[in-house]
């Protein structure tokens, strides 16, 4: 049972992008806590996770009673609202995503199916979540991107932060070119503990540019 219940947590938070680290920060206990998890989650919890993730089931999430979400797109009146006064929504990529191409959600998903975020920039196409360490200090797990694809090759910031949609999944890397070859690009972490690699450019199906980040710890 209890290992149905983590399984079920597990899957509701790679659907919204959010890490064990934060999800157990936002409910008030440690870390460790889904790790540990040895029984169903208690009423109390129950409580505490209602009130910081409305949409999730809770029917679902400790009898798999259901859908995983209570209503698909609980945030789709107070985004019509602030959208109605000028504020500029973009949508925002579930993890899922991150295992395809931006490209193709970006054609085969409709808008109004997507959580929908505030841009924090002009002209933002998009928003995806960093998930990992290897761009920290400056990105880390959790911050959210707002995104705009390059389409000329040739204005590509070399050495800048972008995310990069390759056929293995979309990476937040910085690039490098190749003195001896444009058929690979360098990609580097911030963080020193990851290596660089590189990516072949016949595998890569876009290069978007960051045009801001928000933290886990701001709201919109």
């Amino acid at each position: 049972m209890a290992s149905e219940v983590k399984d079920r947590l597990l899957e509701y938070l790679r659907f919204k992008g959010v890490s064990q680290v934060d999800f157990c920060r936002s409910i008030g206990v440690s870390s460790t806590y889904i790790g540990a998890m040895r029984r169903s989650v208690s009423d109390e919890k129950l409580r505490d996770i209602r009130r910081v993730y409305p949409d999730l089931n809770t029917d679902w999430l400790v009898f798999g009673e259901g859908t995983m979400l209570s209503d698909p797109y609980p945030d789709r009146t107070l985004a019509v609202a602030l959208e109605s006064r000028g504020a500029a929504l973009v949508p925002l990529i579930p993890t899922a995503a991150c295992a395809g191409s931006l490209q193709d959600y970006a054609d085969s998903v409709r808008r109004e199916d997507c959580q929908l975020v505030v841009a924090q920039v002009r002209g933002a196409e998009m928003a995806i979540r960093v998930s990992g360490d290897s761009m920290e200090p400056d990105f880390r797990d959790g911050t959210l991107l707002f995104l705009r694809r390059i389409h000329e090759r040739s204005f590509i910031p070399w050495g800048h932060p972008l995310v990069v949609d390759t056929a293995n999944g979309a990476v937040l890397k910085c690039l490098y070119p190749l003195r001896k070859s444009d058929e690979e690009v360098e990609a580097r972490s911030l963080n020193p503990a990851y290596p660089p690699f590189r990516i072949p450019t016949s595998s890569i199906y876009g290069i978007y540019r960051i045009l801001g980040s928000l933290t886990l710890y701001s709201t919109f």
